[in-house]
């Protein structure tokens, strides 16, 4: 892949936003990526020659907005109010120039019931969830960045099938001031952009201390591998992943081919005993009124669940979580960085889901940053994708090496803006 300097973004000037808000229009009339969309005047009062100056960058539909609704994908909340300020994530945004264009369209409360999102190499695909509009508007070309958020595998997941770098940081890196909660022990703001540059510097404006590129010390050990168990990697994912392999090789790291080794159906039970119980206790109040025959049946069958477990399972799948995240990092074969594949295959055909998240979950658990990144496109049409990870705290060490691995990999395919009918 290929930058242009200084990040590979649009950098709209002024009176190109007129025309860049009615091709956002025309896309999002196909792929219903976004949920509301901001007054162009709005960008008037943006910072001319800051850091994210001229890029157009959504913010996914449960992260505050001033001046927008947040409605959390959610018939619950369709009268809500337009916010009274800013996430702390997207003042930091705006305080570097960026261009906030709309929310983009999530599942709802970030959960896991489809929404009428479309994936933009393929309309009858899923764009992934739960940041699926954050996913299908930079995939299509239409944002250079969008907000999403990730519990279990919400942002990696819709970047991988949408064809865009998606970059989750480490749990707790961004502040989740003015974000509504899932699960709070998980819930981490990341972005969804098209290029890794266009990721960094989003990251680092959201960040209240940005920090600076590691240290050069030179390429180390790195392990590559899947998660064993039921699913397996279709042949496309599986060469995607040797291929980039091979790429870091060639730019000196030492790869360590091997199997990952985590009890992941025992991480995934224990982490949705704990999502469930924090989400009930954050929006327990939705079952107490008339809102409740509003919600999607997946979220609610998940709050009534939470609200049957007991305190004293939820302590003991932490602890469960707790050491299953002690073992992974200071057990053997341990690695400077590790290179997976985000999900098994393309994403889905339209089917009542999202797609597959039980690959991510065990790394959010693990609470490290995840950098995935396109690598070619299947046989289907469908984008493959491959992903970096790294020890909490290493973001920017797994961008840096990410935008290393992006320039030596195949160039990102961004389809035709789709039309009716296709």
């Amino acid at each position: 892949m290929t930058d242009t300097a200084p990040l590979s973004g649009s950098r709209l000037a002024p009176e190109d936003r007129r025309a860049a808000l009615a091709r956002i229009r025309a896309g999002n009339a196909v792929l219903h990526a976004f949920a509301s969309l901001a007054p162009l005047g709005d960008a008037d009062a943006l910072r001319p020659d800051g850091p994210l100056s001229g890029l157009r960058l959504g913010v996914k539909d449960i992260i505050d907005v001033a001046g927008l609704p947040t409605r959390n994908g959610s018939a619950a909340c369709a009268a809500a109010p337009p916010a009274r300020g800013d996430a702390t994530a997207v003042a930091g945004l705006r305080a570097a120039g960026g261009w906030i264009v709309g929310k983009t369209t999530t599942t709802e409360f970030a959960f896991t019931d489809p929404t009428p999102c479309r994936n933009p190499h393929d309309l009858r695909r899923s764009p992934g969830g739960s940041s699926s509009g954050s996913g299908a508007a930079v995939g299509a070309g239409l944002l250079d960045a969008a907000l999403g958020t990730q519990t279990a595998g919400s942002l990696c997941r819709p970047a991988a099938y949408c064809g865009a770098v998606g970059f989750k940081p480490s749990h707790g890196a961004v502040s989740t001031t003015g974000v509504t909660p899932l699960a709070p022990s998980f819930d981490t703001v990341g972005v969804i952009a098209c290029s890794v540059a266009v990721a960094r510097a989003v990251f680092d404006a959201m960040c209240d201390a940005p920090g600076a590129t590691p240290p050069a010390g030179g390429p180390g050990l790195l392990r590559s591998g899947l998660w064993q168990g039921r699913r397996r990697a279709s042949a496309e994912p599986a060469a995607a992943l040797a291929g980039a392999g091979e790429a870091l090789r060639l730019i000196g790291w030492q790869v360590a081919d091997g199997p990952l080794e985590a009890d992941v159906d025992a991480i995934v039970k224990a982490h949705r005993i704990v999502m469930q119980a924090e989400a009930h206790a954050a929006h327990a109040a939705l079952l107490r009124d008339d809102r409740k025959a509003q919600l999607q049946p997946r979220f609610r069958a998940a709050l009534e669940a939470g609200a049957g477990i007991d305190s004293s399972e939820v302590t003991e799948a932490r602890a469960r979580l707790a050491a299953a995240q002690r073992a992974f990092w200071d057990g053997p074969g341990a690695a400077d960085l590790l290179l997976s594949l985000p999900v098994p295959e393309g994403a889905p055909l339209l089917d009542g889901t999202t797609g597959f998240q039980d690959w991510l979950t065990p790394w959010t658990v693990f609470g490290g940053p995840l950098l995935s990144l396109p690598w070619g496109i299947d046989g289907l049409g469908r984008p493959c994708a491959v992903m970096l990870a790294g020890a909490p705290g290493t973001d920017r060490t797994v961008l840096s090496v990410g935008a290393a691995l992006e320039r030596a990999g195949p160039d990102r395919v961004v389809p035709p803006l789709p039309q009716p009918g296709r």
